[in-house]
């Protein structure tokens, strides 16, 4: 119980973590009712760059979810914010979504590949040959690069589909370069969320996950409690193989829930 003493904040993955696709998670939904009973603050975190935080608000809404405004980010906000904070880079070439590409002009870049500062590739589940031939003219020209995330897939309802990571991979092959990660499970995702939660320091914020090479990495390498479900990509086995481990392995966000009450 001593672990769950620590806690003042969660860190929340959604999918696999709250729900499957289009599949509904039983322990969710209480768990989050007994976090805004307890006023214990909750983040939801993504790795998922398709789509703008809104749009995930708005989607959890509707799915009668307890979400307000801003209580989303995703790891396009964590890069969008690492660039204004961290480098000149405002001319980039954006590998996104047209919703995505909307809001990076919304917060002021200019998406150009002509003279681009700087390569952001992000989840774009309609990229095309065409961009990836402007990405690896970039890349070849030295320009910095930068992605959202290095998830290699992420779970549907139908199964596991490709992620970000297999289009680093096949600009690795081609160029020999690899990105600067900006998402889960790098350092600007955990800043991006902590100052979102109001938390100087991660030491009593709970990372819960189902991804052992982002969520469980963050974890563990930042500094945050970590907990790994088992609802969405990950087995036992799978767990035990990884090098790094998380504090605890529960079935679901229901035994979290218990530890809380218990503590």
């Amino acid at each position: 119980m001593e672990l769950y003493s620590r806690i003042q904040a969660f860190f929340l993955d959604l999918d696999g973590t709250c729900y499957v696709g289009t599949r509904e998670l039983p322990a969710t939904l209480p768990f989050l009712e007994f976090l805004l009973a307890r006023d214990i603050p909750y983040l939801f975190l993504t790795n998922n760059s398709s789509t703008t935080a809104q749009a995930y608000v708005e989607k959890l809404r509707r799915r009668g979810f307890p979400v307000r405004d801003g209580q989303v980010l995703t790891c396009g906000d964590a890069a969008a914010r690492y660039l204004l904070r961290e480098t000149p880079y405002r001319r980039i070439y954006l590998v996104a979504t047209p919703p995505v590409e909307e809001e990076f002009r919304r917060l002021g870049f200019t998406l150009t590949s002509e003279d681009a500062e700087a390569v952001l590739l992000t989840f774009d589940t309609g990229i095309t040959y065409r961009k990836m031939e402007e990405m690896a003219h970039l890349l070849y020209a030295g320009v910095p690069y930068f992605a959202t995330q290095p998830d290699i897939t992420c779970i549907t309802e139908k199964g596991l589909t490709p992620d970000v990571g297999v289009f680093i991979a096949g600009m690795k092959v081609m160029t020999g370069r690899e990105p600067m990660i900006l998402g889960k499970p790098s350092l600007p995702m955990v800043q991006a969320g902590l100052e979102r939660l109001g938390f100087s320091s991660p030491e009593h914020v709970a990372m819960v996950g189902d991804q052992l090479d982002t969520d469980m990495t963050m974890g563990v390498t930042q500094g945050l409690i970590s907990f790994l479900v088992l609802t969405g990509e990950t087995s036992l086995e799978k767990a035990a193989a990884f090098p790094l481990k998380p504090h605890r392995i529960v079935r679901d966000l229901g035994e979290i829930h218990a530890g809380m009450i218990s503590r």
